[in-house]
């Protein structure tokens, strides 16, 4: 559900702004609003000797990120605190004496790493050129230039020394060869006054030499790989010493550092939320979205710290002003929780709508299940889901994910128990019998679908009752008539669908066509201009959409017959250890499968289909200050300051 909200106004004195914004920020359900737009009487807030402090903070800010990054972590390390005086000098004097001995040391491991990625590769192609090396002479004057090609381009190195002779004259000297069944290898020798327009040549006709490190540029291709060699063994000795001295430094500077961080970013919390306030010549207003539930107590907070100082009332918002400005705070029960992260992954809703999260909470792992309907599947998502549930960070997107994984595993496994599937057909031979139907069978596939359609229907004609709902309190009155249209229309077509089917008498043919009939003016009326045009459109979408729901019964299908193509050659292979593997492999490709596509199809279901017919989205999350802190648990709470 929305968690319903309101405006809090608070009036002051300058002086005490700083301690009402420390209180008001120790709250954390105060979203602030520019108080100009509230009043038209006031003006900004202007920040006068409070920028230089914010520049400062903002620097100090940045340089500790960038420190706390090259450190590493150290569990059940505690961030030591610091207090706004100790920010001012003693903080920026801890960075010039330290911060330097740390970034050196991250340069140096960030060199070593680099090395041990890439000397590899220059001793694979030193190692491929060095054979070359024993029929040149190290002469004084002169540059060695190593090239390596595919070997279909041999001949054209070939044409290449040709050109290079005429740069180089007669002191120059080409040794070629095939270094591996691929490449072909070449030495080039030339004077070193000729060195800079053989370059040139090369990058003329774009063959690229091979390049040394630059700790090798000078030395002989003979003696390269021995010292790249040298260096390899060296690197992870020096990696180690490195990585001990980080260790010894993070141990030394990283609570301290993070304690400060969290100062600095509450400073400049404090500081950066004055640009929302306004003022008068001796007074600053504040105002701000609350809670409904949390004024009693931010009011009881506010007078308590500062009692007589300052002037605190609710402000009422209008209609008008809450569909607008107010911000949005879902609040739902633990199991549909999860489910948060699904609605904020398309848009909230706005401001005074309909949150349909309990909805998604009960739909989504009922089609999921639906789809997999499989007892050994089912209990093979669960423990894998679980295992990364319980390892994950409670309210983050793998959280949420494997919460929804788990609860449609559960379906899965009482689905499985309607059809009687265990890894397919393998529950028919131990002895599981369905309690409706085996989806495998051929007379099963026409009272499934059939049943996925009813699904759709019945979830669609409550998407309609919805919108109308939504429609009615938001006073929109053409996506009223539109979408009764859509409902009476549909349930027209129901009746007339049912008398074709003969399961009911000829006589509701008459009313279920007056229904349409009703619908389609009732279309016509809510799009306008268009409507008599797009009314039948839009009937026949919404039976299109009723009729996107077969997939339930499609998925679960493909599904099942894949575990039974699984079982089958399991029991074909002659070899029983082989049949085995092949049947596992089969059935783990299955249960990704099914972990992934029935998941994807419950979500379009409820984004394209069901939301469709009632969901107004565009609200902006509710960013109360205070909540931004490091290690702030997230939802908005109300804490003494």
């Amino acid at each position: 559900m929305l968690v319903p909200m309101t405006r809090l106004q608070v009036i002051g004195h300058k002086r005490d702004i700083d301690q009402t914004v420390q209180v008001v920020q120790a709250l954390a359900c105060v979203q602030l609003i520019s108080g100009p737009q509230v009043h038209a009487g006031l003006r900004p807030y202007a920040l006068a000797g409070e920028q230089r402090e914010l520049e400062t903070l903002s620097f100090l800010l940045a340089r500790l990120d960038a420190l706390l990054a090259l450190l590493p972590g150290i569990p059940g390390q505690q961030p030591i605190p610091w207090t706004e005086a100790d920010l001012a000098g003693s903080l920026r004097a801890d960075l010039e004496r330290n911060a330097s001995g740390v970034e050196e040391l991250a340069r140096q491991r960030e060199a070593l790493h680099n090395d041990a990625e890439t000397l590899p590769s220059y001793a694979d192609t030193v190692r491929k050129l060095v054979r070359l090396t024993p029929e040149l002479t190290e002469l004084r004057g002169y540059e060695t230039i190593a090239l390596l090609v595919q070997k279909r381009y041999r001949p054209a190195i070939e044409l290449l020394a040709q050109e290079v002779e005429a740069i180089a004259g007669p002191e120059f000297e080409l040794v070629m060869d095939q270094v591996d069944p691929e490449q072909v290898g070449a030495i080039l020798v030339v004077p070193e006054r000729a060195a800079a327009q053989v370059e040139a040549l090369l990058g003329r006709v774009q063959v690229s030499r091979v390049r040394l490190p630059e700790s090798l540029r000078n030395v002989a291709f003979q003696d390269a790989l021995g010292q790249i060699e040298r260096r390899l063994n060296a690197i992870p000795g020096e990696l180690a010493q490195v990585d001990t001295q980080l260790h010894q430094a993070a141990a030394e500077h990283h609570s301290r550092w993070l304690g400060a961080r969290q100062a600095v970013a509450r400073r400049l919390e404090q500081l950066r939320a004055r640009r929302q306030l306004g003022e008068t010549d001796h007074t600053f207003v504040l105002v701000g979205w609350v809670p409904k539930r949390n004024v009693a107590a931010a009011i009881a907070a506010l007078e308590s710290q500062l009692p007589g100082a300052l002037a605190v009332e609710e402000l009422p918002p209008a209609e008008a002003e809450m569909q607008a400005g107010a911000p949005v705070l879902l609040e739902n029960p633990a199991f549909a929780r999860p489910y948060e992260f699904f609605i904020r992954l398309l848009a909230l809703p706005q401001p005074g709508s309909f949150d349909p999260t309990w909805l998604m909470a009960l739909f989504m792992p009922l089609f999921f299940g639906l789809m997999l309907g499989d007892i050994g599947y089912g209990l093979v998502i669960l423990v894998v889901a679980g295992v990364f549930h319980f390892r994950s960070a409670k309210g983050s997107s793998v959280w949420a994910v494997t919460a929804f994984l788990m609860m449609g595993a559960g379906c899965a496994i009482l689905w499985g128990l309607v059809f009687g599937e265990f890894f397919g057909p393998l529950g028919y031979s131990l002895g599981l019998r369905p309690l409706w139907r085996e989806r495998s069978e051929p007379e099963a596939l026409a009272p499934l679908l059939i049943f996925t359609v009813a699904i759709g229907a019945a979830q669609i004609t409550l998407g309609l009752l919805l919108g109308i709902w939504q429609a009615w309190h938001a006073r929109h009155i053409h996506q009223l008539w539109e979408r009764a249209g859509m409902l009476v229309g549909l349930c027209g077509l129901f009746l007339l669908v049912a008398v074709a089917a003969r399961q009911l008498p000829s006589g509701w043919a008459t009313p279920g066509l007056v229904a349409v009939l009703v619908g389609l003016v009732l279309l016509i009326r809510g799009l306008g201009s268009v409507g008599v045009l797009m009314a039948p459109v839009e009937l026949l979408g919404v039976v299109g959409n009723i009729l996107s729901y077969l997939r339930l019964a499609a998925i679960g299908l493909a599904s099942v017959f894949l575990a039974v193509v699984a079982d089958e050659m399991a029991g074909r292979i002659g070899v029983v250890w082989l049949g085995v593997i092949v049947a596992l492999l089969f059935h783990a490709l299955n249960i990704a499968m099914g972990a992934f596509s029935p998941s994807i199809h419950a979500l379009r279901l409820h984004y394209v289909e069901f939301f469709s017919k009632f969901y107004e989205q565009g609200g902006l999350p509710f960013q109360p200050l205070g909540q931004a802190e490091p290690g702030d648990a997230g939802a908005p709470g109300l804490s003494a300051p």
